[in-house]
């Protein structure tokens, strides 16, 4: 008879919280993405760091009311830790590579480059959080590598610099999903996306020293009005969904974001995707997605080894 301290339990917990991860993380590229498209038509009219620092202030001024009813101004201090100032770093990086390079580039391109964004998370998280990693998952990361590369096309004719700013926002974004994850579980999600918001603001204001500052249209406030809602809930969505979900469950769901961008690039800017970048980003999600495959296989192994283990104990 088998030993029953050998028999785990299955973690239904975890496993609700992964479907709730995933539907977050599914909410969140999506505002993310309206946001994106929204600062990008702002683009046309008024400088980075002013485009920036307005969402900002209007963020700022949604969340603060919300953050002080709910936990108080003390909840806001205690937000503050070392993983926050890496998480926040890193989101200010994100947020100017990414920007300058959706600013220059088509939409669709960008976010294709952006899809490595998972397979680098799945790399950061086997490194600094010991989850591991077979040689499948390492195949899939190289073969995501391939598809980017082959969207950026260093030393072609239709080469842009900027193609590595969106290599940069790639690398923000995975330190700042990795360092989430260490941040205290008593700080709440609401706060922390408050000072995120805080400090992007504040990097906006810095940035715009350097610009010549225009007086923006009721459109391009519209707008950014708009971005400052999307932006938050994107903020809370990949916050809460990288502090309650496993990562390796969540990750594969950001692909989502191709057809949005795709989709948007499309019928805002007119930007209609070559065939060659639509093949090159499957190929990128494609890769995700096969690490999410093998990812369920053996959750499903390892739930069928422990029923058949509590089976035999009887």
């Amino acid at each position: 008879m088998a030993d029953e301290r050998l028999v785990a339990p299955i973690d239904t917990h975890q496993a609700s919280a992964n479907l709730r991860g995933m539907a977050l993380v599914v909410i969140g590229t999506g505002a993310f993405v309206v946001n994106d498209t929204l600062m990008k038509a702002t683009s046309a009219e008024l400088p980075l760091g002013q485009i920036i620092t307005i969402r900002g202030v209007m963020s700022c001024f949604i969340m603060a009311p919300i953050v002080i009813l709910n936990y108080g101004l003390a909840s806001i201090a205690s937000a503050h830790s070392r993983p926050l100032l890496v998480r926040n770093l890193s989101e200010v990086g994100a947020v100017f590579f990414f920007l300058t390079a959706l600013f220059q580039l088509p939409m669709a391109n960008v976010s294709g480059v952006l899809q490595a964004v998972p397979l680098t998370i799945t790399a950061a998280a086997a490194l600094f959080l010991g989850e591991p990693v077979g040689w499948r998952r390492w195949t899939a990361s190289a073969v995501g590598l391939v598809g980017v590369l082959l969207i950026v096309q260093p030393g072609s004719t239709g080469f842009s610099s900027y193609y590595f700013a969106a290599i940069a926002a790639v690398l923000c974004v995975a330190c700042r999903d990795i360092s989430t994850r260490f941040i205290a579980k008593t700080a709440p999600s609401l706060s922390v996306t408050f000072v995120t918001a805080l400090v992007v603001t504040l990097f906006g204001a810095v940035l715009g020293l350097g610009e010549e500052w225009k007086v923006p249209s009721y459109t391009s406030l519209t707008r950014l009005a708009g971005a400052s809602i999307l932006v938050l809930v994107g903020y809370y969505t990949m916050i809460e969904a990288m502090r309650t979900a496993e990562i390796s469950a969540v990750a594969p769901f950001r692909y989502s974001v191709v057809i949005w961008a795709i989709l948007l690039g499309y019928l805002v800017f007119n930007e209609i995707p070559s065939l060659s970048t639509i093949v090159e980003s499957l190929i990128v999600v494609s890769a995700g997605l096969y690490t999410f495959h093998r990812e369920r296989i053996v959750l499903r192994r390892s739930v069928s080894a422990r029923r058949d283990v509590s089976v035999s104990s009887r």
